[in-house]
């Protein structure tokens, strides 16, 4: 199992907060945001790939300091503000065969997330990680799901069961469908658009590809898009790391 992390982009939408720092190096609770999904990943991830690029050279520095000695390598976006379709282009060729998931740097998960709440693909299927006990904010990615399975996924759905939250299991067994849908969107929509998410919809136009929704419940995690939600994050986290020490 291989854990890919998409970090190249700069987190525009934190305005000044990003023009020293990128967005995944944003300190939290004494860790940067990319930490914390290292360090998910890292339970049950033989390796973890990071694909860097808008300030890449702060990421990579802090990568090298802070997981010296762990089984973690990264890889440069050549084009970080297209969309984050690039990104796992970038990281294809280091991926091979192996299983993997695929995460964001701005999803502050707990420590057990891939052990407790959102388990590694189990070889049949593609999984994506939901939410439906909470109510869906404006510019998330909306979901529809029959018996189980995604039909349709975009921030524009006029109604919708949940939220996806950025995190997909990938089965080597089904890695041909996923490349093969993945291609398709690369080849048929503006790559300064397009999204690792437009591929989770193309694989959905098939039943027997359709990914498997898994929704999750008593997730406790951030996303770091904002201001407000950096703050949000550093308050409701703040507690965590004092009762840690």
């Amino acid at each position: 199992m291989m854990g890919v992390i998409l970090a190249a982009g700069r987190g525009s939408r934190l305005g000044d907060e990003t023009a020293a720092l990128p967005k995944p190096l944003m300190p939290v609770a004494g860790r940067t945001c990319i930490d914390f999904a290292i360090e998910a990943l890292l339970a049950v991830s033989d390796e973890v790939l990071v694909v860097t690029g808008y300030r890449a050279d702060l990421v990579e520095a802090h990568l090298a300091e802070q997981w010296r000695g762990r089984a973690l390598t990264t890889v440069r976006n050549p084009q970080p503000e297209a969309g984050n379709l690039t990104s796992l282009g970038a990281a294809r060729p280091l991926i091979g065969a192996a299983s993997f998931i695929l995460t964001n740097a701005d999803h502050l998960f707990p420590v057990d997330m891939y052990v407790r709440h959102f388990l590694p693909a189990d070889g049949t299927q593609v999984n994506i990680a939901c939410e439906r006990e909470r109510p869906v904010l404006a510019d998330e990615m909306k979901v529809i799901e029959a018996e189980g399975r995604l039909t349709a996924i975009s921030k524009n759905l006029p109604r919708y069961d949940g939220a996806y939250i950025g995190t997909t299991s990938i089965p080597g067994a089904l890695q041909a469908s996923y490349w093969a849908a993945f291609d398709h969107v690369a080849a048929t929509n503006n790559l300064a658009i397009a999204s690792v998410e437009m591929v989770l919809g193309q694989l959905a136009r098939r039943r027997d590809t359709a990914p498997q929704v898994c929704w999750l419940s008593g997730l406790d995690w951030f996303e770091v898009d904002t201001p407000e939600d950096l703050a949000a994050a550093r308050l409701g986290l703040s507690g965590e790391r004092t009762r840690a020490s």
